[in-house]
């Protein structure tokens, strides 16, 4: 059996997913990516879900800075982000998009406010590789991680 490598692919606006996302990295010993919008999003929280509200009905794509050299070296594509307006940020759909993940697992996770996990359906739809059941990020330990990600 190969040896997996992972990478964690994650959008965070204020701080909890990105948490979240270097204790993965630090439990897998894999790279992390992190979605930088380039038209970064408002500090202030109204006018940001504002922003994110729109995105979402008009199915708008963010732009992001950076990118991933070689997708193909990655077993293993870990993808975090907060939930908005009962889905992912459009930021994460950007971003499967320019990723052929087929042949890839794919694990989700994403902090939130109480709505609980959201954004599977959306991100199942574009995604070409093998989504796994997605996890709560807003309280991961280190043991929550080796059992979601079989390590």
């Amino acid at each position: 059996m190969p040896e997996r490598k992972f990478l964690t692919v994650f959008f965070s606006w204020g701080g909890h997913t990105r948490k979240a996302a270097k204790m993965i990295v630090e439990t897998t010993g894999g790279e992390l990516f992190e979605l930088k919008p380039e038209k970064a999003y408002s500090k202030i929280y109204p006018l940001c879900v504002t922003q994110a509200k729109k995105e979402r009905d008009k199915d708008t794509r963010p732009s992001y800075a950076g990118g991933i050299a070689d997708i193909s070296q990655y077993t293993d594509i870990v993808i975090g982000y907060p939930a908005w307006w009962y889905t992912c940020p459009m930021i994460v759909l950007s971003f499967l998009e320019q990723y052929d993940l087929t042949g890839k697992n794919v694990y989700l996770f994403n902090t939130h406010g109480g709505s609980g996990s959201v954004g599977t359906d959306d991100i199942k739809k574009l995604c070409k590789g093998n989504v796994h059941k997605s996890i709560d990020g807003n309280y991961l330990t280190e043991a929550d991680v080796r059992e979601w990600l079989n390590l």
